[in-house]
């Protein structure tokens, strides 16, 4: 004989409409806490709180950060169209012009110490936003020269005649760039050898660009020279180096992207 307090066994058919869509939100709440426990399980089968999965979370999205920001830079890049600036880049044109808010750099270098392997400033060249020449004079070396280095810097013994004194040339410096976008390529070792500090937000290194490191398709450090030859498609550095051309054509670099390299500073800073 079946008991009178026996569970009745209801037919699904017999349920109200109100009642069948309860039963179906207590079933998908069910199922949803069952699939986040199981989900949390497998990221932390020992129910660990040393903070190790979150550490490995933070790591996760900072990498997946930086792939998007080289897949951000890698589009921007493809729309950049090779566009050939009326800066000049050859040394002939020596026509001078006003500081402006956006400058270019580049120095030459000669060899001190045993087997001339210590950089020595030797010149200092600048160059306004429209390529004209605002700066350029050869520096006298804080050390004995024991390697002109001419085949790439172009600097010989004549030139240090008519030099001026490193202390003069660093003060002079220090005031045409105080304030204003300093463009180089590899521009912390111009700084160096200069003994003097920018501001990072008003550097322009094209040496770290990702946008022209796409363009090249160069994933470590590209020569200004690549640089030049696969965006700008110009041939410079054939023999020895010139300061005033190297940073006209770092500022060609510069104007040929600026508008997403501004972008991509504001969009991080």
């Amino acid at each position: 004989m079946a008991s009178k307090h026996a569970a009745k066994t209801v037919d699904p058919k017999d349920l109200s409409p109100a009642w069948k869509v309860l039963q179906m939100k207590l079933n998908e709440e069910k199922a949803e806490k069952e699939k986040a426990a199981k989900a949390e399980k497998e990221a932390n089968p020992e129910g660990s709180d040393d903070g190790f999965t979150k550490v490995q979370t933070k790591k996760q999205k900072q990498k997946m950060n930086r792939k998007r920001r080289a897949q951000e830079a890698l589009a921007a890049a493809s729309e950049v169209k090779r566009v050939h600036h009326d800066i000049p880049v050859v040394i002939e044109d020596s026509e001078r012009g006003e500081l402006t808010k956006v400058i270019a750099i580049d120095c030459e270098y000669v060899g001190a110490g045993m087997g001339g392997t210590t950089d020595i400033l030797a010149r200092i060249s600048i160059v306004n936003e429209l390529g004209k020449i605002v700066y350029d004079k050869f520096v006298k070396p804080t050390e004995k020269v024991t390697d002109f280095r001419t085949a790439v810097s172009g600097i010989r013994p004549e030139n240090m005649i008519k030099a001026i004194p490193f202390d003069r040339a660093q003060t002079e410096v220090s005031k045409l760039i105080d304030g204003r976008i300093v463009i180089g390529h590899a521009v912390h070792n111009d700084f160096r050898v200069l003994k003097l500090n920018h501001i990072r937000k008003l550097t322009r290194d094209t040496a770290k660009c990702t946008i022209l490191k796409n363009m090249a398709n160069h994933h470590g450090t590209p020569s200004l020279k690549k640089l030049a030859k696969e965006v700008l498609g110009i041939e410079i550095q054939r023999g020895e180096h010139d300061s005033i051309t190297d940073a006209r054509v770092a500022l060609r670099l510069y104007e040929a992207v600026k508008k997403q390299w501004e972008a991509e500073i504001k969009r991080y800073r």
